[in-house]
Parts: C-alpha cells; structure tokens; sequence
C-alpha cells in the first residue's frame, strides 16, 4: 500500500507589472545610455520578417503631454509642459533606435550607444498638444508666442503627409532616413556601415514608393516628392534647435523646467551643434 505524496500546488508564474494595467507609478527617469530596449514578441524566431514589418512591429506608443487645464495657462507652464512631453518622447525613440534593423532584409539591429543628431522627437507632437488646448485659449495667445511660427512649420509637414496620402510603411521608413540625415562633419566610427545601412532604407523607400496605392505609375516623381519633404525638415529643425537651446540657457530666468533626459542630451549636442560640427544629409541639394 502506497502512501500518496500530496501534490503540490504551482504557482502562477509572477506577472509583468505592466500587465493588465493601465497606469505606471513614476520610476526613476532613464539616462540616454540605460532607457531599456523592449523586445519584438511579436516577430517569430524562425522568420525573416521584411524590414517594413519590423519597423511596424516597434512603433512606439503614442505618449502625452498631460497638459492640465485647472493649471493657469502661462508661457512658463505650456513650455515645461512640451519639454515634459519631449522627455517622454525621447525615451520612446531611443528605445527604437536600438532595435532598428541595420540591414534590411536581416533582423540585426544597430546599436546606438549613443544618438547623434537633433532629429529624434517627433515632429508633430507639439502641434498636435496646442491643437488639444481649448479653442478660446488656442489661436490668439498662440499668435503671441515664439512658438507660432515653428507649430505652423509642423503643421504644414502634417498637411504635407496628408496631401501625399502617406502609407504608414513609407512613413515608418521616412522616420528612419530622418535619424540617418545628420552626421558629424568629421564622419563617424563607423562610417561604412551607416552609410551602407542609409542606402539600404533609401531602397526600400523606392520598393513602398512602388507598392503605394494612390500612385499613379509615376513612383520617380512620388520618391522625389517624399524625399524634398525629408529635405525641408532640416530648415524646420534647426529652428527649433535654436528655440529649444535659448529656452534651455536661459531656463531659470524663463522658469522653464526641463526633464533629466533632455538636459544630458542638450548639454552633450549643443556644443557639437553651436559649432557647426553636424553635417546634414540632402537628397536634392548640397
């Protein structure tokens, strides 16, 4: 007669904290070198996956300014609000930028150690947080401010997306070349290498290009069209360098607060931009 050994109870496997949850408690904000680099769950081991359904697999997520309007809507409060939102942002595109694939038609990603170039952000997001503020307060006070005239420029770009009928995978690959648009005058460590993994989107623009649905059999003039907007985005950001880094030096005269993150990414890029050492790309001009 056998004694029955009684069965020990599993536990569940511990969860994510992330998981079924819609709110994250703050945590210690990420420096530029240890933001974290998620995982592509959803591309299979086993598969090549193209460059476009990697690209489309590690989207970020969309993130919010958090503008809050009990708060007493002063220039002080929008700008910190913006760089808070910028913060943000920029843990999002680093977190992409390391898992970006460095040869298309591979899985491997590129390390960025390090993010040269003022590029980063995305372009519309500080448009689209004035667009969201309540329309007695937007149009005429935003007419007062320093801001205008660049959330016009990055309203005109999303106009621009719009009248082209941009597909998401030529705008995934657009977001690449437009982190790839901006070097060092005196090259980088590895120079080949960008320049190998630059030509690689720049072709597979040209194969989406093809691919796209409001294109009439006229894919030379569409690529044309899509790469003179990359090449208008270089006037457009170096504005708004120049805003963002007198914004930055005189922060406490302004009461301007800016997030840990952007202060070590300014610190670091505004000599090497003030200097005149970033050398940007052109497809249409030298």
């Amino acid at each position: 007669m056998h004694e029955e050994q009684p069965q020990q109870r599993q536990q569940p496997p511990p969860q994510s904290p992330e998981e079924g949850t819609t709110y994250i408690a703050p945590v210690t904000e990420p420096s530029v070198n240890t933001a974290l680099v998620p995982h592509m769950s959803a591309i299979s081991p086993a598969l090549t996956p193209s460059p476009v359904k990697i690209l489309e697999s590690i989207e970020p997520e969309i993130v919010y300014a958090g503008y809050d309007s009990s708060k007493p809507d002063t220039a002080e409060y929008l700008l910190s609000t913006l760089n808070r939102l910028a913060g943000k942002q920029m843990i999002q595109v680093v977190k992409w930028a390391k898992i970006l694939p460095a040869e298309t038609g591979d899985k491997t990603a590129m390390n960025f150690n390090r993010i040269e170039g003022p590029h980063l952000p995305s372009l519309q997001e500080p448009q689209n947080f004035f667009q969201s503020r309540k329309p007695s307060q937007g149009r005429e006070r935003m007419r007062q401010s320093a801001m205008f005239e660049l959330c016009q420029g990055m309203h005109q770009i999303s106009l621009q997306f719009v009248r082209l009928q941009l597909s998401f995978e030529e705008y995934t690959i657009m977001k690449v070349l437009l982190l790839l648009s901006t070097v060092p005058k005196d090259g980088l460590k590895s120079q080949a290498a960008f320049e190998e993994m630059r030509a690689n989107y720049i072709k597979e623009l040209k194969k989406m290009v093809t691919k796209c649905p409001s294109n009439s059999g006229q894919s030379w003039q569409r690529f044309y069209q899509l790469t003179k907007l990359l090449d208008s985005m270089h006037d457009l950001v170096s504005d708004l360098l120049e805003f963002c880094f007198y914004t930055f030096r005189e922060s406490q005269a302004l009461k301007v607060e800016f997030p840990a993150m952007l202060v070590e990414i300014i610190s670091d890029q505004l000599p090497k931009v003030e200097s005149g050492n970033a050398k940007p790309l052109y497809f249409h001009r030298k």
